[in-house]
């Protein structure tokens, strides 16, 4: 794909309203008649910005994907304790699952890449490595002593992410995500008040937002609110 296409208003168009059939129906239930009529060009039109079905779809999974390395940077930035950073993650991650049809669009396609012909990686690929990598005692401010090894904590975290997006689809994703935490918080480090700690990470999410918004508003308006 040419690099101008990427910044045309309808290639991104016909992104998100792709992304919103995909979404809502699946992969193999989502035609190339359909991503087209909703997109409103000809098939012609539509084909200059994407050759087939495929390369929508994982147009939509690199989307979603490139927004997670700046993410994990900005909230690393913040220097808190590592249970803190990875509960404001999540809340963050679960905040665009809910709101943005791109990011809901490539999760589902990402988990359902056995039925796409091109190659599609994983859900939230690289995530448990960053997640490890951040509850690891060499890899953090403060030395934790987790009550699980941290390569196991963070495949459990991730898992229950995936899991919790979908459980809460029409629902309040918060309140999915809270309960996920109120569980594995005592088995990841002893807690004495999980909702505490849950309320400690969602404020640091909010504290990293509007970081980002002050610190570079023309780039991070984007990242934070996309």
């Amino acid at each position: 794909m040419a690099r101008h296409q990427r910044a045309d208003g309808t290639y991104l168009r016909v992104l998100h309203s792709s992304a919103g059939l995909f979404a809502e129906r699946g992969y193999l239930g989502t035609s190339v008649s359909d991503l087209v009529e909703r997109a409103g060009l000809t098939k012609n039109a539509f084909y200059s910005y994407f050759p087939n079905k495929e390369a929508l779809a994982v147009a939509i999974v690199e989307q979603t994907a490139a927004q997670w390395p700046p993410l994990i940077a900005t909230f690393e930035a913040m220097r808190a304790p590592a249970v803190d950073t990875v509960i404001a993650l999540s809340f963050e991650v679960a905040d665009r699952f809910s709101r943005d049809i791109v990011v809901r669009a490539g999760v589902r396609l990402s988990l359902e890449r056995d039925t796409i012909k091109t190659p599609v990686p994983p859900p939230f690929e690289g995530w448990v490595e960053e997640i490890e990598r951040l509850l690891s005692p060499a890899g953090e401010w403060e030395l934790m002593g987790l009550a699980a090894p941290a390569d196991v904590a963070a495949r459990v975290i991730v898992t229950c992410l995936i899991g919790a997006q979908y459980l809460a689809e029409g629902g309040d994703m918060t309140k999915r995500l809270a309960e996920v935490w109120t569980v594995i918080l005592p088995g990841l480090r002893p807690t004495p008040d999980p909702a505490a700690r849950i309320a400690t990470g969602q404020a640091l999410r909010d504290r990293a937002r509007a970081a980002a918004v002050n610190s570079a508003p023309t780039t991070m308006v984007r990242i934070v609110g996309s």
